[in-house]
């Protein structure tokens, strides 16, 4: 593990989104401004007091001076441009020196069947662990089985290590335990979203005729290309910063304009994009109207929705647990399992050790309790004390939104029925 000196140094998740037309970054006597003359908006950044870590373009079109990218590439804040569908299309990185040695390392490990193997083992072990974390998080605010969920990873699971102990060391095994996980994750995840937004008509990850999911036929899968697209601009910060070619992946194949470590790395981590989206929904503000349908009939986020799950990813990304012996946010632990891969594909360590730490989801309206409240009769009320009216009002938020705040004084008196 990376040291927890260094470790700690790590900035935290703070991008600036920037959208809409007539949008233009320059440099004026030293400072960065960001205006939008449309929207009469005016943003200034003094050198050395620039609190964001990366720049998000949303938009078709706008300007940005040589100058003002010269003062991001010496502030070390990247810069990540999004096309009209909310997928990654390009980033500017910081220079950083790069390591030849490394990289050979890195495709003389690429070449070794047996490592790369091993290595693609390990990125999917870590996915499966963290998916499966989440849907028993979620089991608990939502009607979703957590013993079947459990008892179907375990016998796909099984189902791969007969095939593993074969000591076959192929990659389309791993791929095909991966696929069938996420199918079964994303079967539980539908259940979810069609409880929490009915109207976007959520069916799978891919459509009939896009079978990457690239071009978003329903609000979700919009919302989620977009989060996976931040997400892979992060990645491709940390690769660059460690020294390892994004282009020479392990678990996913090396093709033509393709990031295939990007998306090794982005198995880490794509359910904390998953639960930004979730969240999201569960405020119940997000209605067909904050979307844009294009003449292809895709989806793509306007502005302001954008923003919304910026900064949901933000504030998760940013969220503290516990790592090794102390508290480190899960941005910081990102680019630690980057740096933990970079050491072992070097030599400097023997073992490779993923390790990303498991969320848990504390709220107060659970399952549990929400049947709790919806079941309370008049005589109940009384007894403990509840007010006629805020009875009248919890059952109404019970049965109408999908997350609901339960004070300290009614969630004491409810937990003793």
């Amino acid at each position: 593990m990376k040291s927890q000196k260094s470790l700690g140094e790590k900035y935290k998740m703070n991008p600036l989104l920037i959208s809409g037309f007539g949008t233009s970054i320059n440099v004026d006597k030293r400072k960065l401004v960001v205006t939008n003359r449309l929207k009469k908006s005016r943003l200034e950044f003094n050198p050395h007091q620039i609190e964001h870590d990366s720049i998000i373009i949303d938009g078709h079109t706008g300007q940005i001076t040589f100058e003002s990218m010269r003062w991001l590439m010496k502030h070390n804040i990247h810069l990540t441009l999004l096309n009209w569908d909310g997928n990654l299309l390009a980033t500017t990185l910081p220079d950083q020196t790069i390591s030849g040695k490394l990289r050979l390392a890195q495709y003389q490990k690429h070449l070794d069947e047996s490592v790369r193997y091993n290595i693609a083992k390990e990125i999917v072990a870590s996915k499966v662990d963290s998916s499966l974390n989440l849907l028993e998080e979620l089991s608990k605010y939502y009607s979703i089985d957590c013993t079947e969920i459990q008892s179907r990873f375990k016998s796909e699971f099984a189902k791969f290590e007969q095939k593993s102990a074969q000591n076959t060391h192929k990659i389309p095994e791993i791929m095909s335990h991966e696929a069938w996980i996420a199918k079964i994750y994303f079967e539980y995840l539908r259940v979810i979203f069609s409880k929490l937004a009915p109207q976007f008509s959520f069916e799978a990850r891919a459509s009939f005729d896009h079978k990457r999911a690239d071009h978003a036929a329903d609000e979700i899968n919009a919302l989620l290309n977009y989060g996976y697209s931040i997400l892979a601009s992060e990645i491709k910060k940390s690769l660059n910063s460690v020294g390892l070619d994004p282009q020479i992946g392990f678990l996913h194949e090396t093709l033509l304009s393709r990031t295939p470590l990007v998306y090794d790395c982005q198995e880490l981590f794509r359910w904390l994009i998953d639960l930004s989206v979730i969240e999201l929904l569960e405020d119940n503000k997000l209605k067909k109207s904050d979307f844009i349908l294009t003449e292809n009939y895709h989806i793509r986020l306007k502005p302001a929705t954008a923003k919304l799950l910026v900064d949901k990813i933000k504030s998760n990304f940013n969220l503290k647990v516990k790592y090794g012996i102390k508290y480190f946010a899960y941005q910081n632990i990102l680019y630690s399992n980057i740096s933990q891969l970079a050491q072992f594909i070097a030599g400097k360590k023997k073992t490779l050790e993923i390790s990303v730490p498991s969320i848990t989801i504390n709220r107060d309206d659970n399952l549990e309790l929400r049947e709790k409240i919806l079941a309370l009769s008049p005589e109940q009320r009384k007894r403990l004390g509840i007010n006629k009216s805020t009875l009248w009002y919890l059952k109404k938020n019970v049965r109408s939104k999908n997350k609901i705040k339960i004070y300290d004084k009614i969630l004491g008196k409810l937990e003793t029925i």
